[in-house]
């Protein structure tokens, strides 16, 4: 069994949580910083492996930009669009790179979802 098949259960028992814990959540999806899909839970049918490889681009992005900029670890990256919120962070687990997301409604208040999405990040990194 390699690293990322011990992975992906966990990942989406936390997926299924923050799903059902997260008011306003669509979707929570779990994917490799280089864009595979580790798991998904999601309210309505979106493509979890296109949005894995998004997700992925959009953490590396984050990460040069930190460099360039000097603005220290990038701790979470958002999305903000006409019906709703993208919201992202990285972790690690076993030295495998993660990217959490969670696509969320634009009734959210976003520091609720920037913490679940954090803590969500935290308990996989465990």
């Amino acid at each position: 069994m390699t690293a990322l098949e011990k992975i992906a259960p966990a990942a989406a028992l936390a997926a299924g949580d923050l799903l059902s814990r997260l008011k306003g959540a669509r979707a929570i999806v779990v994917a490799t910083e280089d864009g595979f899909e580790v798991a998904c839970a999601s309210l309505e049918s979106i493509d979890a492996g296109r949005l894995s490889a998004i997700t992925s681009s959009m953490a590396a992005i984050g990460e040069v930009v930190s460099l360039e900029t000097g603005i220290g670890t990038v701790r979470c990256l958002m999305v903000e669009a006409d019906d709703g919120y993208l919201v992202m962070r990285a972790t690690r687990r076993d030295g495998i790179g993660l990217v959490v997301a969670a696509l969320v409604g634009r009734e959210v208040l976003l520091g609720l979802v920037a913490h679940a999405v954090g803590e969500m990040a935290r308990g996989l990194a465990a």
